[in-house]
C-alpha cells in the first residue's frame, strides 16, 4: 500500500511540474525520492511557463545556463552505414 501511494506521489509531482513548465521526468524521480514532500515541492516551485514574452526568456535562458555543462560534453552521433544506399 505504501508503494502504491509513493508511486501516486511520484506520478502526480511529475503531472504538477510539467503543467508548470518543469522536466517532467527530473520532476518524477524527485517526487520518488520525496514521496509527498515532493508535491509540496513541486507546488511551490515557481512557474517556468509566463505570458509575458520576456519573463520567459529570461527563465529559459537560466535553464539552459545550468544545462550547459551537460550539453558540452554530448558527442556527435556517426553513421557506419555508406552514402551509397
Amino acid at each position: 500500500m505504501i508503494i502504491e501511494i509513493w508511486i501516486l506521489c511520484a506520478i502526480v509531482t511529475a503531472v504538477i511540474a510539467a503543467m508548470r513548465g518543469g522536466h517532467s521526468l527530473r520532476w518524477l524521480l524527485i517526487g520518488c525520492i520525496l514521496g509527498p514532500l515532493g508535491i509540496a515541492a513541486a507546488v511551490l516551485m515557481p512557474s517556468l511557463k509566463s505570458r509575458e514574452p520576456r519573463v520567459a526568456a529570461e527563465r529559459q535562458a537560466e535553464i539552459d545556463e545550468m544545462t550547459r555543462p551537460f550539453r558540452e560534453n554530448e558527442t556527435k552521433t556517426i553513421s557506419v552505414k555508406p552514402k551509397d544506399q
